[in-house]
C-alpha cells in the first residue's frame, strides 16, 4: 500500500526535482554577510593595463566599475550604504595626489575612518583586451582584475582577489561564460566593465546561482 506524501512536501518535490531552487552564496568575509548593510567607501580602480600606470581616479575604466557596482546594488536591492558627498572627494583627492609609491593598510584604514566607511574596497585592473591577441579580427574580451576588502577599524584586509580574470574564456576558477553578440568594441568594452562590475557586487554581497 503507497503511503500518503505530506500535502507540503507534495508541493515542494515538483520544484526539488526540476531543480527550480536556488542556492545562496555568501560573502567570504564578515561571516558572510559581506558589505551588507554596511557603510562602504568604493575607491575608483587604478589601472595597469597595456603599460598604463593610471592611479587610482585617473582610470576611466576603473571609475566605471564602481559607479556600476551602485548600481547593480540598487538593481539587486541590496542594502547597500555607499558614502558619498564633499569628504569623499577629498578623500579622492588625498589618495590621488599621493607622494608615496604606495598606501599602507594604516592609511587606508584612516581615510576610511574619516568618511565614516566601516569597509573600503580598491583594487586594480591589469589586463583589458577585446580581441584575441593570437586572432586578428577576432573578439575575445577578458580582463584581469585584482581588489582588497578592508575593515577600516582594524585597518587590515579582510578579503582579496589577486589575478582575478573576468571574461569568456572557460577552465579556470572564478571564470564565467559572456556572451557578446555584437561587433562594436566600445559596446564590448562596456558589457565586460559592467560583467566585472556584477561579479565583484556578487562577491562583495553574496549572491545566488
Amino acid at each position: 500500500m503507497m503511503k500518503k506524501i505530506p500535502f507540503s512536501f507534495a508541493l515542494l518535490l515538483p520544484l526539488s526535482i526540476c531543480g527550480c531552487f536556488s542556492s545562496w552564496h555568501g560573502a567570504q568575509f564578515n561571516g558572510g554577510v559581506g558589505l551588507e548593510g554596511e557603510t562602504v567607501l568604493l575607491v575608483p580602480f587604478r589601472e595597469t593595463t597595456s603599460g598604463a600606470d593610471l592611479w587610482y581616479g585617473e582610470s576611466r575604466r576603473g571609475l566605471r566599475v564602481v559607479q556600476t557596482i551602485k548600481v547593480w546594488a540598487e538593481t539587486q536591492e541590496a542594502d547597500a550604504i555607499f558614502v558619498s558627498g564633499e569628504r569623499v572627494d577629498e578623500a579622492q583627492k588625498t589618495i590621488r595626489d599621493w607622494a608615496k609609491p604606495r598606501l599602507s593598510d594604516s592609511d587606508w584604514g584612516s581615510i576610511g575612518r574619516s568618511v565614516g566607511a566601516r569597509f573600503l574596497v580598491e583594487g586594480a585592473i591589469e589586463d583589458f583586451q577585446l580581441k584575441d591577441r593570437r586572432s586578428v579580427g577576432f573578439f575575445n574580451a577578458t580582463a584581469v582584475v585584482s581588489y582588497r576588502v578592508l575593515d577600516t577599524e582594524k585597518a587590515r584586509v579582510v578579503w582579496q582577489r589577486k589575478g582575478w580574470r573576468v571574461g569568456r574564456d572557460k577552465g579556470h576558477e572564478g571564470q564565467f561564460k559572456v556572451e557578446f553578440g555584437f561587433d562594436n568594441p566600445r559596446e564590448i568594452e562596456l558589457l565586460l566593465l559592467r560583467t566585472i562590475a556584477k561579479r565583484l557586487g556578487e562577491e562583495l554581497y553574496g549572491s545566488y546561482d
